[in-house]
């Protein structure tokens, strides 16, 4: 439920860097749900299967410089397609575009990811790269790809609804701080509200996460940094197969001289990478 925090936190660190935690959801005492939407969602992860998702995410990040109040505010748009595996997400075919308040809209870009690799590509890339080429390959360095860490997980769904409450038929909110969520005391100061919507087959078809972070004692970097994500699921269950761009159309990021990654960054490219 990352949201591609990861490309939002490097654009807001051009101005202000700081470390982000990661959301958080409701652990309030308060009337336990039913733990159906659980089991319907792990009986959607499944090789063969996949889920259509759009979604709005932001970043804004107050702090002081120079004794002036600054802000930067960038936005993600997200939308595409999730294949599972075995109770995970396996695949994704995505269109990414990202805006920054004081910078405008970047080119839009595709991307697909599987295993630890994502490939990137717009029309203009396509044309930066050299001839036959038209994919940029990156390789995430832990075990991890950020852009697989889509959607919510069963584990992260039924902790939610455990605690939180129904406000309207299929719809539940919940409040919590950062730490509880993380079941760790050391995740730093932060609180989140959340909603959930399902429709009458107790799946997903929508999750708004708010959640405000604040710096621990020993820094300054920021005053408040919020994150908001909105995110619609749609066709779920649909048969899904994505597939990696053939070997020939790809390059791999680290093989990029100067000019051309001067190049595919200004056509779209990610600045950070994909990841």
């Amino acid at each position: 439920m990352k949201l591609f925090s990861a490309g939002l936190v490097a654009a807001a660190a051009a101005v202000c860097v700081v470390a982000v935690p990661a959301q958080a959801a409701s652990v309030a005492s308060v009337q336990a749900a039913p733990v159906d939407p659980v089991k319907s969602l792990k009986a959607q992860l499944a090789p063969g299967k996949g889920v259509k998702i759009t979604e709005s995410s932001g970043i804004t990040l107050d702090f002081t410089a120079d004794d002036r109040a600054m802000q930067v505010q960038v936005n993600t748009h997200t939308a595409g397609t999730l294949a599972f595996g075995k109770g995970n997400v396996a695949a994704a075919d995505l269109r990414v575009r990202m805006s920054a308040r004081q910078k405008g809209f970047n080119p839009p870009y595709r991307v697909i990811a599987e295993g630890r690799n994502a490939y990137v590509t717009n029309a203009g890339i396509a044309k930066a790269l050299p001839s036959g080429r038209s994919w940029i390959q990156s390789k995430a360095s832990g075990h991890e790809n950020a852009v697989l860490d889509m959607g919510v997980t069963p584990a992260e769904l039924q902790f939610m609804l455990a605690n939180a409450s129904e406000v309207a038929t299929g719809e539940y909110h919940g409040t919590a701080t950062l730490a509880d969520f993380r079941h760790d005391k050391s995740a730093g100061e932060g609180n989140v509200e959340f909603h959930l919507y399902f429709d009458e087959h107790n799946l997903l078809t929508r999750t708004v996460v708010d959640t405000t972070t604040y710096p621990d004692g020993d820094t300054s970097a920021y005053d408040q940094m919020v994150f908001h994500t909105d995110t619609k699921y749609s066709n779920w269950g649909a048969k899904v197969k994505i597939t990696a761009p053939a070997a020939g159309k790809v390059i791999s990021e680290k093989k990029l001289n100067a000019k051309t990654r001067k190049a595919v960054i200004k056509a779209g490219y990610p600045e950070s990478g994909p990841f």
